[in-house]
């Protein structure tokens, strides 16, 4: 059975690691993932405005699917548990798939509008719209920030608070089997406390992964993302 999971790099007074296994719980209570997964964590130290930084993830023997995220220790050591738990939840869900090849082919890409497909697929799609603005990292690879304001895959900076149903009944159409459904829009704070407090029981699975396989990739998110001009959208039919 695949899992998520996660490699710690180093660390910061083991709060990136406290954070991981917040947010792996998170994501393993909803979902059964396509092939197992890995996020690889760490700490930079950084003279700059960036608190985190993801990279695209990429495959590796046994078709296990590797993430890998980054945060900048200044900014790191000024934020709760909760938060750096938030992050990576976010960074899980780009991995699982928002904003790469599936989930490109379910919306038209001028109007962030999904598909009828789509929609008949996964009736809650029908109100969401894709963002659209922010460059690389951002446009085509969250919800969008206006429409639906500090849901947990928009893509901005302003924190997080609640997560919609969509975002977890979306991850079929991403190639992953769920194991139960969000019922409602739900605080986001509530759903991490909750995970926090999860005994993770996939030890022996998770020691037979390959924590460790390791190849370069492009960075595509970098936070604190920068808002740009909004572009006018066309009207939903």
């Amino acid at each position: 059975m695949a899992l998520i999971t996660y490699k710690i790099v180093n660390d910061e007074g083991g709060k990136v690691k406290r954070a991981a296994r917040t947010a792996c719980n998170f994501w393993n209570e909803f979902v059964d993932p396509k092939k197992s997964i890995v996020i690889r964590l760490g700490v930079f130290d950084e003279n700059s405005d960036t608190i985190a930084q993801a990279y695209e993830p990429y495959t590796g023997p046994k078709g296990i699917v590797y993430g890998r995220v980054e945060f900048n220790k200044p900014f790191l050591d000024s934020f709760s548990d909760r938060k750096v738990a938030a992050t990576i939840v976010h960074e899980i869900g780009h991995t699982l798939g928002f904003g790469f090849a599936k989930w490109m082919k379910l919306f038209d890409e001028d109007t962030g509008i999904f598909l009828p497909k789509s929609v008949k697929a996964v009736a809650l799609l029908k109100p969401m719209f894709v963002e659209l603005d922010g460059g690389d990292g951002t446009a085509l690879a969250h919800w969008d920030e206006e429409e639906h304001d500090r849901e947990l895959m928009t893509g901005y900076e302003d924190r997080a608070e609640y997560v919609l149903p969509v975002t977890v009944a979306v991850l079929p159409l991403l190639g992953h089997k769920l194991r139960k459904p969000l019922a409602k829009k739900t605080s986001l704070a509530k759903l991490l406390a909750r995970a926090a407090k999860v005994k993770f029981t996939k030890k022996v699975q998770a020691k037979q992964l390959d924590v460790d396989h390791f190849r370069v990739t492009r960075p595509t998110e970098t936070l604190p993302h920068r808002r740009r001009p909004r572009r006018a959208r066309s009207v939903r039919a």
